[in-house]
C-alpha cells in the first residue's frame, strides 16, 4: 500500500451480517493463495466464484474463449485499460493479462462471493460499497516449514 496515503474518509454501506461480495486473498508469492482460492470454490460452487482473466495473446490450439482466459485484441485491451475497466493488468512476454472489473460484477450478480487473488494495490479499487471486500492476508510459513516443504 502507499505509505503516504492517509484515509480521511471510509465509505460505509449497510450490509446483512457476514454477507460480503468479494473475498480478496493477498500474501507473498508461493504462500498458496491460488490453491486456497481453488479449494474454496470447489468446496461450494454455488456460493463462491472467481473471474476469468483477460489476455491479448492468441489462444493455443486446445484453448477456447471463456475456458481459462477471455481472448481479446491488444487494441481492445489497451483501450479498456486506459478507460479504467481493469482492476489490475500487466504484460508478460509481450502479451497483456488482466482482471476486468465487469467480470467481478458478473460473479456477484450471479449471487456468488467473488474470490480474488490479486496484487495488494488492487484492494484500493475494491474498497467501495459496491464490492465490500473481505481481505485476508496469508502469512508465509516459517523457515522450518519452508525447509521441510523444499525437501
Amino acid at each position: 500500500f502507499d505509505r503516504h496515503e492517509l484515509l480521511i474518509y471510509e465509505e460505509v454501506a449497510r450490509m446483512p451480517p457476514f454477507r460480503r461480495k468479494t473475498l480478496v486473498l493477498i500474501g507473498a508469492q508461493g504462500v498458496g493463495r491460488r490453491s486456497l482460492k481453488n479449494k474454496l470454490i470447489m468446496s461450494d460452487q454455488a456460493r463462491y466464484g472467481t473471474t476469468i482473466p483477460y489476455t491479448s495473446r492468441k489462444p493455443k490450439e486446445n484453448e477456447k474463449d471463456g475456458h481459462g482466459y477471455r481472448f481479446v485484441s491488444r487494441g481492445e485491451m489497451e483501450a479498456d485499460i486506459k478507460a479504467g475497466r481493469y482492476l489490475e493488468h500487466g504484460e508478460y512476454e509481450g502479451n497483456l493479462y488482466g482482471t476486468k472489473i465487469d467480470s467481478i460484477r458478473a460473479v456477484v450478480e450471479a449471487g456468488k462471493m467473488c474470490i480474488l487473488d490479486v496484487n495488494p494495490q488492487a484492494v484500493k479499487v475494491l474498497r467501495t460499497a459496491e464490492f465490500v471486500p473481505y481481505v485476508v492476508f496469508i502469512e508465509a510459513p516459517g523457515p522450518e516449514t519452508l525447509r521441510a516443504m523444499n525437501r
